[in-house]
């Protein structure tokens, strides 16, 4: 009954003549895991939290569809909590000065020679040229004003610090648990956690991937963005949930919440499954006769295994994130 609920509510903003990208799409998934692992109690936490957020009449109340009763707790909480994930890429396109105050590019992504923790690999493919040097990131004990935030790290450091701090201004923190519901999505994207860099073609960087065109998707980063798009949230939620089903209590409650770990386990995915072979022949290739670098087509069973993957990680997302605010939200 809750997985129908979640099902109905996730759903929800995806009414005809709308168009979401996998950003949209994959962030309302790991919040609907959020939701489902979530306690009660929690989750009305979050929501009292969100009720402060200072742009919440435009962006959450006003944006409601009709079919969410508001008077049931419940379905409201968790139709907002969707919209909270996916805010900060909502920040993109509002009004000045608040896009200015609320949006943040810089802290959706890692440069990939940036290392830190358990993520002691860094996240950049080199094809023919030799690895930049490693830039050893700072504490995250030392990430305590958003000047300091440059990555996608350090704004986890930054809003986590924030959201569980109760003496914090309220609203600040509304803005701070949007954030947390996102970056912690975010880096879960292995395309979020480095770039692929050659001679000549990709002299300056794939841009995670953006800078490689792919049939029949935009890039390559499009085609991750978008691995369950077609699928459609539906079919997605039920296999996402179900990648995660085997945790236990006891394990949920043993976690240790560590996103350098997260975006270590993004990397090592980059740089095995994402960029194959094929892709490295290629872009060598070209670097070689000087031409530009082709279109890459992606086989049925690279597409397969990237809906597999995009499935796991979202849903360890959801997860982590729900262990997250279970141990440290007071």
């Amino acid at each position: 009954m809750r997985l129908l609920l979640l099902i109905i509510l996730i759903t929800s903003p995806l009414l005809p003549g709308t168009t979401f990208a996998w950003d949209s799409v994959g962030h309302r998934l790991s919040a609907a895991v959020v939701v489902s692992f979530l306690s009660d109690e929690k989750r009305e936490a979050l929501a009292e939290i969100l009720r402060a957020h200072p742009r919440f009449e435009e962006d959450f109340l006003n944006q409601i569809p009709d079919f969410v009763d508001q008077n049931n707790e419940m379905q409201l909480q968790t139709w907002v909590l969707g919209q909270a994930a996916y805010w900060p890429d909502i920040a993109r396109g509002i009004p000045s000065p608040d896009r200015a105050r609320f949006n943040h590019p810089t802290w959706h992504y890692t440069d990939g020679a940036w290392i830190r923790g358990a993520a002691q690999t860094q996240g950049n493919s080199y094809v023919g040229v030799s690895p930049f040097d490693t830039i050893q990131g700072e504490a995250a004990s030392s990430i305590r004003a958003e000047r300091q935030v440059h990555n996608v790290v350090t704004a986890i450091d930054y809003n986590a610090r924030l959201l569980t701090d109760s003496t914090q201004d309220l609203a600040d923190r509304a803005v701070a648990l949007c954030w947390i519901l996102h970056l912690m999505g975010d880096i879960h994207q292995p395309l979020h956690t480095g770039s692929l860099f050659s001679q000549t073609v990709l002299e300056v960087g794939d841009a995670g991937g953006n800078r490689i065109s792919t049939n029949p998707h935009r890039n390559l980063h499009a085609a991750w963005d978008g691995a369950l798009r077609d699928d459609g949230i539906n079919a997605s939620l039920p296999l996402v949930l179900e990648s995660v089903a085997g945790f236990t209590n006891s394990e949920l409650q043993n976690s240790e919440s560590d996103w350098t770990l997260w975006m270590a386990e993004s990397r090592e995915i980059l740089l095995s499954i994402v960029y194959t072979e094929e892709m490295i022949n290629a872009i060598r290739a070209a670097d070689s006769d000087g031409t530009d670098l082709k279109d890459q087509s992606l086989s049925a069973e690279y597409i397969a295994g990237m809906k597999n993957v995009s499935r796991q990680r979202l849903g360890l997302a959801g997860l982590r994130m729900a262990i997250f605010f279970e141990k440290e939200l007071n």
